[in-house]
């Protein structure tokens, strides 16, 4: 019995789950509608369907661009973010130098740097963060500290890169958040529409329906 449950076949709905698959299904079902004016459904039309497709693949295809940019956005993030913390340690020692180790924790602050359990580090939080950069390239070159290695210029490409990336991400998961949010409620609407041509098309071929639904592309088998 185990077995037998272990090694059944997984059945295929009418109607795909995969998005790419409803595309393609919802295309075919269209182009049949067309050609067949006695069907209707009150609610919606073959142009109604096809401008929800439209805008359905639309934002499928950028919403799946802007997850594959993003990647390279995040990476870029990380990678910056994760240089800064190894940076404010070099920093830190040129306070040292300046007022002495004991003094220089007053003057961390100044710098950008705020208290995180006892230790003196860049804020976390990206808005915070960027606010941060803005204070240390300020007080780099307050404290004569342009000339360093880790002075004013390295601080400001690094807030250059900083800035660029945080923008970027801000923009691509607005961008995704429009995309899945247009893709869902098109998708509410093309499921809805095609669960009701497969009652049509049932209705309409009581003793053919498997083959009919076939023609009109409910090929289960290619999803």
């Amino acid at each position: 019995m185990a077995d037998e449950t272990k090694h059944k076949k997984r059945s295929h709905g009418t109607i795909p789950r995969k998005e790419a698959d409803i595309i393609s299904i919802v295309k075919n079902v269209t182009t049949v509608w067309e050609k067949h004016p006695e069907f209707t459904l009150v609610w919606i039309k073959p142009a109604d369907l096809k401008e929800a497709t439209a805008l359905f693949e639309a934002s499928f295809t950028v919403r799946n661009e802007t997850k594959g940019s993003r990647v390279g956005i995040t990476k870029e993030l990380k990678a910056v973010n994760t240089e800064i913390n190894q940076s404010v340690g070099y920093v830190k020692g040129y306070i040292a130098d300046l007022y002495s180790v004991k003094d220089a924790p007053s003057y961390y602050p100044q710098f950008g740097m705020v208290k995180v359990n006892k230790v003196y580090r860049m804020p976390s939080d990206n808005d915070k963060r960027l606010h941060a950069l803005e204070q240390m390239v300020k007080a780099i070159e307050q404290h004569g500290l342009d000339s360093r290695k880790y002075g004013g210029q390295y601080w400001k490409t690094i807030y250059t890169r900083f800035t660029e990336a945080k923008m970027q991400a801000v923009s691509s998961d607005s961008t995704s958040a429009e995309h899945v949010n247009i893709k869902a409620g098109k998708k509410i609407t093309i499921r809805k529409a095609l669960n009701s041509m497969v009652l049509l098309i049932k209705a309409n071929y009581p003793d053919t329906w498997k083959e009919e639904l076939r023609v009109w592309g409910f090929q289960k088998e290619k999803y």
